[in-house]
């Protein structure tokens, strides 16, 4: 019933439909509703125009329609929207009009249909910011959809193509515009850098100030217009992104004009009834275990037994040094490494050797190998689901966990990993991870026994490429140790379960191997010791290792590439084509550099020889928070990586920190640059060293292009943080903020959300992978972009994501750049060591300079090859 004029309208009661255009920011939409439970997003093509008209659109009062890659004049684009917006032109089919709102994509496929001519802009702008003037128009049916916004604002710009402000029929009105200048440019000279630790500038760094000196001759650009008649709306900016003022003021304006026509039309009555549950089965903003309602299953009660070591501290690289020489036999090793002491991230790592299972998985064969610790292989084949349900259930299957120390108290630490999966999501997960994509034929293994060519379970194991680098692989970890680098202290876990399960010891068990750790640790630190009074050199040598100087051209001489230097260089061009068309924001190309080691050097486990090359030699000279090794058979991981992926702690936060944006540190004196200056090697001169820090500090938060790409990186993680978070609890408590460290700033940003119940943290990593920084945005199309221009070479575990999956719910990973792949794939089983490099590239991109950047992404890593290869 609708509410009398002296009732004031629950306006959050209107249900709202969200048509996603396979954006990567459409799911920020939801962030801008004060109340989302009546808002449902449906993908253009998600159903036919006739199941969309008689069983979705009778159930909304209202439609936003999402940005979007590409042109609106076309159907694979632009899908259903393009029969919804004819059918408000056509008076005879009263039941299918609708208040629209379109955003980009949305707001030229408005323009189009009426008439107007989309065409590409004067400048591209992506992750750009402008102050868009508005004003109320008069003689419209409707108010502006920013009414009563404050003029100007700053808002966010990703695109390339606009609605051509001549070309405006008569039935569309301009309400919004921007001058074509580089206010943002202004407006960051005048506003101070925010460091990292200013905890105080936390959610006040969205926002600039405003300046009305702008440059008020150049070009104008549509920014809004509305029908004069109907219900419609449009804007070429983007109200959804975390730098876009008056963003939920837009959308509160669109509830109420929405209510004004349906008071008007009488057409639909305002109602507080919910929408029902099998409506949003088909909403892709909830995530799956939501929309299939999952059952919780039956879960084993596992007990970490905590042991904290008695023995000295030692350092990881030196125990595992120490394992590598052990004649123990062999050993596949898990060691999460943060190397990088000075790095706010680098507090734990954990080591563990003989794994109880090890998970290798194809996405094209869709079979998973498991082999036990007692070396017995078995593969079955995944007739349906994906590999990352498959995990989640094996998860399950010990999320009960309780940790107690073996005398039987609490430990005096809560540890994050507590036992579970270990190991790397490759960038083919993508398969099974990005809704939309199908797996190219051209990507389609060539074995006979693949499964669009036959029966899969004749397939036999490393029959082709797709098995022998596996997609996935994780090992099942019940049997480890954790490096408290902030406390210097070590402690010993180990898990207790049932004795009908495979996984886990007997409490007998545990004890003895909890000693023989003791005993280990003992001997290590005694020999550590003896190499400090000149006694031992082997341990010695591992810690001497001299560091390398960085030669931009060293990747090029060692190593051969996947592309040629040409044929990158085009590839660079038709990035920038794609942009200009509207198909993209940024795209991130990369190849892989490859090298044949020498034939004695081996991925036998009980062979230290290539396994030191992390040791002794990557993690030294490139030291890193979220630096890995990892063994599985006939292949292992040597990463250092700079970069956190996702984080999801026990009580279901998550939280992700892109790096974007990079500047040299002042580390030498300054004072011979002023003449009139002498330097006193003191207190004064050390004063001019932290004003010119600071100095480079500025010169890093103000550049608009690295600000460009960073925030596009962030809007991109909101929005896939939306999918499996309460949208109203992403959060961006730090925006572009600058971390220091010992040679460098960084600008960093802080992305968090709170899970929705029952989601677990392999789904949070699912519905976020592959990294946006890895693919560019949107990534849907990005990667089907990339695909083509990387000729569909697989990157391989290059672009993934590695890390934990922990028993009591948290995980970890990081992106895996700056990342060693070793693999005994080749016919002559020979070692080969491949490692990724790319960039992002913008529409303003030089070719010839994103080669050259391509080339240095090497530089962690190819200089420990040389320096490995030489001492061989």
């Amino acid at each position: 019933m609708i509410p009398t004029s002296q009732q004031e309208p629950n306006l959050w009661h209107i249900k709202t439909l969200i048509i996603d255009n396979y954006d990567s920011y459409t799911f920020n939409l939801l962030q801008l509703f004060a109340d989302n439970s009546n808002v449902m997003v449906i993908r253009n093509d998600q159903c036919s125009w006739q199941e969309f008209a008689s069983s979705i659109l009778p159930y909304f009062d209202n439609v936003i329609i999402s940005p979007g890659p590409g042109r609106p004049e076309r159907s694979e684009d632009f899908g259903i929207c393009t029969k919804l917006l004819k059918a408000q032109l056509d008076p005879s089919q009263p039941h299918l009009h609708r208040p629209i709102f379109g955003v980009c994509l949305g707001h030229q496929g408005i323009g189009h249909l009426l008439g107007g001519k989309v065409t590409y802009a004067s400048r591209i702008m992506h992750g750009r910011m402008s102050q868009v003037h508005h004003y109320q128009p008069k003689d419209t049916s409707y108010k502006d959809i920013m009414y009563q916004c404050p003029s100007p604002f700053w808002a966010v710009r990703y695109h390339s193509l606009v609605v051509e402000k001549d070309s405006l029929p008569e039935d569309l009105v301009l309400t919004a515009y921007c001058y074509e200048n580089d206010a943002d440019v202004d407006a960051l000279k005048t506003a101070t850098f925010l460091a990292d630790r200013d905890e105080e500038a936390s959610n006040r760094n969205h926002y600039l100030s405003h300046s009305d000196n702008e440059n008020k001759h150049t070009q104008i650009t549509v920014m809004g217009f509305q029908h004069r008649s109907l219900p419609l709306w449009g804007v070429q900016f983007h109200p959804e992104s975390v730098s876009t003022e008056e963003g939920a003021a837009m959308i509160l304006n669109f509830q109420k004009e929405t209510y004004k026509w349906m008071l008007d039309k009488g057409h639909r009555v305002l109602s507080n009834a919910p929408l029902n549950a099998a409506l949003l089965a088909n909403s892709v903003a909830l995530p799956k275990s939501l929309r299939t309602q999952a059952s919780n299953r039956a879960s084993h009660k596992v007990e970490l037994l905590v042991k904290t070591s008695c023995s000295h501290w030692v350092d990881p690289d030196l125990l595992v040094d120490e394992l590598l020489t052990s004649p123990l036999g062999e050993q596949y090793m898990g060691w999460l490494d943060s190397s990088r002491s000075s790095s706010p991230y680098s507090r734990m790592s954990v080591l563990s050797t003989s794994p109880a299972l090890m998970l290798t998985y194809s996405t094209l064969h869709r079979q998973v190998c498991t082999t036990t610790r007692q070396g017995r292989t078995t593969a079955a084949t995944l007739d349906k689901g994906t590999f990352f349900d498959y995990i989640s259930q094996m998860l399950d299957q010990y999320s009960d966990i309780t940790c107690r120390t073996v005398e039987g108290g609490k430990p005096s630490i809560d540890l994050e990993f507590q036992g579970g999966l270990v190991g790397y999501f490759g960038y083919e997960m993508k398969r099974e991870s990005l809704d939309g994509y199908t797996t190219p034929k051209e990507q389609w293994c060539a074995c006979p026994h693949h499964h669009h060519y036959a029966d899969q379970q004749q397939q036999q194991p490393n029959c082709c490429l797709c098995v022998q680098e596996p997609d996935a692989a994780f090992q099942f970890v019940d049997r480890f140790l954790v490096f408290n680098q902030i406390k210097r202290e070590i402690y010993i876990c180990c898990l207790l379960v049932t004795p009908d399960q495979p996984i886990g010891f007997s409490q007998q068990e545990a004890n003895a191997w909890i000693q023989e750790q003791e005993s280990t640790l003992l001997q290590t630190s005694q020999r550590i010791l003896k190499q400090k009074i000149g006694d031992d050199s082997s341990l010695k040598s591992a810690s001497t290792t001299p560091t390398p100087s960085v030669n931009i051209d060293l990747a090029a001489r060692l190593f051969t590439a996947d592309a040629e230097h040409e044929a990158y260089l085009k590839s660079i061009e038709k990035c920038v084509d794609n942009i200009r068309e509207g198909e993209a924001y940024e795209i991130c190309l990369t190849t892989r550099f490859r090298l044949e080691l020498p034939r004695h050097i081996t991925t036998d486990t009980r062979d230290p020889t290539l396994w030191r090359l992390h040791t002794r030699y990557l993690r030294k000279n490139n030291p890193a928070p979220f630096s890995a090794l990892l063994m599985f058979p006939g292949m292992g991981l040597l990463s250092s990586s700079p970069e956190r992926f996702l984080k999801v702690s026990k009580d279901h936060v998550a939280e992700m920190k892109p790096i974007k944006g990079t500047i040299a540190r002042v580390l030498k004196c300054v004072c011979d640059d002023n003449d009139t200056t002498q330097c006193d090697f003191g207190a004064n001169c050390e004063q001019r060293m932290n004003t010119h820090d600071n100095k480079k500090k500025q010169q890093l938060w103000q550049d608009v292009k690295e600000r460009a790409e960073n925030l596009m990186i962030v809007d991109l993680i909101r929005n896939d943080l939306a999918q499996v978070c309460e949208p109203s609890s992403v959060c961006v408590p730090k925006l572009m903020h600058v971390e220091t460290y010992e040679k460098v700033h960084h600008l960093v940003s802080t992305i968090r959300g709170t899970l929705y119940p029952h989601v677990s943290s392999v789904e949070a990593v699912q519905k976020c992978f592959p990294p946006g920084s890895m693919t560019g945005a949107p990534k849907l199309r990005s990667v089907q972009i990339l695909d083509r221009l990387e000729q569909h070479k697989p990157r391989g575990v290059y672009s993934g994501c590695l890390g934990y999956f922990s028993l009591n719910g948290s995980a970890d990973f990081n992106v895996v750049i700056r990342t060693a792949v070793a693999s005994s794939s080749k016919p002559n089983n020979a070692v080969e060591i491949s490692v990724g490099g790319g960039g992002a590239i913008t529409y303003l991109s030089d070719p010839e300079q994103e080669w050259r950047e391509t080339l240095l992404k090497t530089k962690s890593v190819a200089p420990s090859v040389k320096n490995f290869l030489e001492d061989q």
